[in-house]
């Protein structure tokens, strides 16, 4: 370890696209003292639409309870199975334990960290309803291999796509494959409103379930007649109008993302056991991290924390968290080893040339001390 404490500027994690123009984007609701989802909501899911040419879409205040509503809409048969990737976040699995689903943990592929297809299949039973397949660190998983699966044994699909919002696969937007998709806006995605999240769907059926469970059972508010249950689901139009402008942004984050992904690459492709994720060659990335792994994990993050440089680890597999584990443990070795080894680079508009430069330049000397 290096005991010496480094002095330059430490360079963050997670930084927040925001300046002027989220500021301006704001006022005008204020001055009209409409704050409640309004306007800007209405504005900002037709330019999400015709971004993704998804049918329809409509908000949830966050990425957790927008898959709530999307198991809720789907209808499932309570305690039935629910197929969920063990390497992602725990909010995908507590938004079926929360629908009264039972999640059915697999594994993922050790290149790609996404939902490992011969083990979903595996896992099916007659108890299985849905899939949840996962989108991790903004690329797409085969969600055409998935939805092969759910077609052949009858399951529905709610696509976790919460970190790949504007990225494609085979040309196709991510999160309109499957019958429901949950995108989120939580602060530290590529596009964020802070909180929020933004639910897709292709059928009629579904979307107008959609609007009545998240507008308390009543297709439009200010009526007290309420057809069906209902929660608020709900934004602000604070929320979206932050959205609008973050959405004006997109096309330079996605180049200037593409570009640090590739810089961190270019330079780091053989230093040590250092590995990069792949990307499946069907789907785009615009990177939500730059994830790598190395058996030196801990002592890496450690020597990059003295250089003040900060870095992420992996999430821990959801088949171990201690309210779903089940007994004996379930042994699930690729998602365990990504928990062991992996950690994250920074990526976001404000690393310049010279930050990159300067990570790969300490990393570099770890490995060759």
């Amino acid at each position: 370890m290096n005991d010496t404490k480094d002095t330059q500027p430490r360079i963050s994690q997670v930084d927040l696209y925001i300046d002027d123009a989220e500021l301006d984007a704001i006022k005008p609701s204020i001055a009209k003292r409409w704050l409640t989802e309004g306007p800007n909501a209405a504005e900002l899911t037709e330019e999400i639409k015709k971004l993704s040419e998804t049918r329809y879409a409509v908000f949830a205040p966050n990425g957790t309870l927008g898959l709530y509503l999307g198991l809720l809409a789907l209808d499932l048969p309570k305690g039935s199975e629910i197929i969920i990737p063990s390497f992602t976040f725990y909010g995908s699995a507590m938004s079926a334990v929360f629908a009264d689903l039972k999640p059915v943990f697999v594994d993922c592929y050790e290149d790609t960290y996404n939902i490992d297809l011969e083990d979903l299949e595996r896992k099916i039973t007659p108890q299985t309803s849905a899939i949840m397949p996962v989108h991790i660190y903004g690329q797409v998983c085969d969600i055409q291999g998935v939805m092969e699966i759910a077609k052949r044994h009858g399951l529905k699909v709610l696509e976790d796509a919460a970190q790949s919002f504007g990225v494609h696969f085979d040309g196709q937007h991510s999160g309109t494959f499957g019958d429901i998709a949950m995108f989120s806006f939580f602060s530290d995605k590529v596009v964020t409103m802070g909180e929020g999240a933004v639910l897709f769907t292709q059928d009629e059926q579904l979307y107008e379930r959609l609007r009545l469970l998240r507008n308390q059972g009543r297709p439009n508010s200010g009526t007290f007649v309420h057809p069906e249950l209902g929660m608020n689901f709900r934004i602000t139009d604070l929320h979206a109008a932050i959205g609008l402008s973050q959405l004006k942004k997109l096309p330079e984050i996605r180049k200037r993302r593409t570009q640090l992904w590739d810089m961190y690459r270019d330079a780091l492709w053989d230093t040590g056991d250092l590995r990069f994720m792949s990307v499946h060659p069907k789907s785009e990335v615009i990177p939500f991290r730059v994830p790598v792994t190395t058996a030196q994990r801990d002592d890496l993050a450690a020597w990059m924390q003295a250089h003040a440089i900060d870095t992420r680890s992996f999430f821990y597999p959801m088949h171990l968290q201690p309210k779903l584990r089940s007994e004996p443990p379930q042994s699930l070795p690729v998602s365990e080893k990504l928990s062991e080894q992996g950690f994250c680079l920074p990526v976001h508009q404000h690393i310049k040339d010279a930050d990159v430069e300067r990570i790969c330049q300490v990393i570099r000397q770890f490995f060759s001390r």
